[in-house]
């Protein structure tokens, strides 16, 4: 098993979400990961942390995003950026993002833990 040690995997992860790679999330979650979308109850389990993602009808898809920075070290990492998607009238709504990574282990490839903060840009 191959240690993450650099960004690289984070920005996949992310880039798989927004453009709905679901087999890569699905195999890069633990089991009983736990996803914190601050200002709303935690998100628990392999299933819920997919129907969260992929099961809603709008769902993250058609996103456009960036990625401004991104660290990771010791298992953990950090993945700031921006997204827009539209919104009602086809009115784009472009918000910033902040995402908080915890590994199974040090040397796993699987999340446990993920943190998001969203907040919507006003233009």
């Amino acid at each position: 098993m191959k240690v993450v040690k650099n960004t690289d995997f984070f920005c996949h992860f992310n880039s798989a979400f927004f453009h709905g790679d679901r087999l890569f999330i699905e195999n890069h979650i633990a089991d009983d990961v736990v996803w914190t979308i601050v200002g709303s109850e935690p998100i628990t389990g392999k299933q819920a942390f997919l129907d969260a993602a992929f099961g809603v009808e709008d769902g993250y898809r058609d996103v456009d995003f960036t990625i401004d920075i991104a660290v990771a070290a010791n298992g953990e990492a950090a993945v700031k950026g921006t997204m827009k998607k539209k919104g009602l009238a086809d009115k784009a709504k472009v918000y910033a993002y902040c995402d908080f990574y915890v590994m199974e282990t040090e040397s796993s490839e699987k999340v446990k833990e993920l943190t998001t903060f969203v907040i919507e840009l006003k233009e």
